[in-house]
């Protein structure tokens, strides 16, 4: 469920980044030409995902917790974008092997 929530904020924050003018558009995943072409349903789309990845956060954690934990989460995820996507790290191999290693850590441990 953590895992879940981790990609439904990666993927929020990352529609939300292609809409921006200063992303220089890579390619690498293919939301970023959509998400440049089309800014409105991109940001609506990006907004909705956020909203449901804090609803599940609040219903997996509690009212306070969730949301505390959805701001760290996105503050973690976000950076993270900013920081690989102009380094061009973010492609689906890395993503992948990124969120199989989290959901293998989550049944193990949890």
């Amino acid at each position: 469920m953590v895992t879940f929530i981790s990609l439904l904020t990666f993927l929020a924050f990352y529609l939300s980044y292609g809409t921006s003018k200063k992303m220089a558009a890579v390619g690498n995943l293919g939301l970023e030409k959509w998400s440049g072409e089309h800014k409105k349903p991109s940001q609506l789309a990006s907004l909705a995902l956020m909203i449901f990845s804090l609803g599940l956060s609040c219903f997996f954690w509690g009212v306070g917790s969730g949301t505390f934990t959805f701001f760290i989460l996105l503050m973690t995820v976000a950076s993270l974008v900013i920081l690989l996507a102009p380094l061009r790290l973010l492609n689906y191999r890395f993503l992948g092997i990124l969120f199989i290693c989290s959901i293998l850590f989550e049944t193990i441990l949890f």
